[in-house]
């Protein structure tokens, strides 16, 4: 029973390495989720909110990754199921949309605050050396969302 379940998980990592190595909107979802993270800090989130967020990332991640399976399981249909299948991939696309945009909103909704704002930069201003580093990340992301597999 152990076995099977550590087989399952391995499975399952491994269907995230697909995931990262061959999708860029994953990459992108990744990337999304660390800057969450690194800015919340300076936020005063409750439990609630904190969970919410880990939640969300997750989430998106999670159906940009359901997405790819159903593209990946309905390309080169046969003739009969054809339009069948340009219906899956258009749906699982949707259902990313969807929770994306609802992310977004919630982002915005957790994220909008003028003060917060404020103190960020003359947190990032008392801190040219933080500058530096968040270009360094800003940069790695780039290099890291544009990756081209070999």
């Amino acid at each position: 029973m152990i076995a099977r379940f550590v087989k399952s998980l391995g499975y399952a990592l491994n269907g995230i390495k697909i995931g990262i190595k061959e999708e860029r909107n994953v990459r992108i979802d990744i990337v999304a989720a660390f800057y969450v993270c690194l800015f919340s800090k300076f936020y005063d989130f409750t439990l609630t909110q904190k969970v919410l967020l880990v939640f969300i990332c997750f989430t998106v991640v999670g159906f940009e990754l359901m997405n790819t399976a159903v593209e990946r399981a309905v390309d080169r249909p046969d003739k009969e199921h054809y339009m069948q299948a340009g219906q899956a991939k258009d749906t699982a696309a949707g259902g990313v949309l969807l929770v994306a945009a609802g992310a977004a909103a919630a982002g915005v909704m957790l994220f909008w605050d003028i003060e917060v704002f404020k103190k960020i930069i003359a947190f990032f201003t008392a801190n040219p050396i933080m500058i530096i580093c968040l270009a360094v990340t800003l940069f790695a992301s780039c290099k890291f969302i544009n990756y081209e597999k070999k």
